[in-house]
C-alpha cells in the first residue's frame, strides 16, 4: 500500500510543483535581489542626465548656437543612460527566464528520475491486487506485465495511470480557472 500512495504522490507532485515553481514561487526573485543595486544605480545615472538637460536648458549662454550643442549634448547623455538602463533591464528579464526555465525543467527531470528509480527496484511487486471476480479481461497482461501476479496492477502500469490521470486532471482545473 506504501508503494500505491508513494507513485500517486511522485506524480502528484511531478504534475504540480514544476507549474507552481515556474509561476507561483518564481525562483528567480532571489537573483534579482541581489542585482538590483545596478539597475538603481544606472537610474540615478539617467535621472543625473536628465538634470543636466534641465540646468543647460535653464542656463545663459553666450549665443543660441552654444546653448543649442550643450542641449544636444545633454540629450545624447540622457539616450546613453536610458539605452543602458534598457538593455540592463532586458538582460536582466532574460535571466529571470532562464533562471525560471532551469527550475522548471530540473523539478521536472528530478521527480521524473525518481519515479523511474522507484518503478525500476520495485518492478516485481504488484501494486495492488485485484480479486478474481474483477476480471480485467483484454489487459490482464499489460497491467501486470513485470510482475508475473494474475490480476495485479504493476508499478509502470500505475506510474503511467497516475501521471496520465494528473496531468488531465490538472489541466481542467487549470483551464476552468483562466
Amino acid at each position: 500500500m506504501t508503494l500505491f500512495v508513494l507513485i500517486a504522490l511522485l506524480s502528484l507532485l511531478n504534475t504540480i510543483l514544476p507549474d507552481f515553481l515556474r509561476n507561483y514561487l518564481k525562483v528567480s526573485r532571489l537573483w534579482v535581489a541581489r542585482n538590483s543595486s545596478e539597475l538603481n544605480l544606472l537610474q540615478k545615472e539617467v535621472d543625473l542626465a536628465r538634470e543636466q538637460v534641465e540646468e543647460v536648458r535653464n542656463a545663459e549662454h553666450s549665443g543660441e548656437y552654444a546653448r543649442t550643442i550643450k542641449i544636444m549634448r545633454a540629450e545624447r547623455k540622457v539616450s546613453e543612460a536610458e539605452a543602458k538602463l534598457k538593455s540592463a533591464r532586458g538582460v536582466e528579464h532574460l535571466m529571470r527566464m532562464g533562471i525560471d526555465t532551469a527550475a522548471f525543467y530540473v523539478s521536472k527531470v528530478l521527480l521524473s528520475l525518481i519515479t523511474v528509480i522507484v518503478s525500476i527496484r520495485n518492478r516485481g511487486t504488484p501494486v495492488l491486487v485485484i480479486d478474481d471476480s474483477i476480471s480485467l479481461a483484454p489487459f490482464t497482461g499489460l497491467l501486470s506485465f513485470p510482475t508475473g501476479v494474475a490480476n495485479a496492477i504493476s508499478v509502470p502500469a500505475w506510474a503511467f495511470s497516475c501521471n496520465l490521470t494528473f496531468k488531465l486532471l490538472y489541466g481542467l482545473v487549470k483551464n476552468r480557472g483562466a
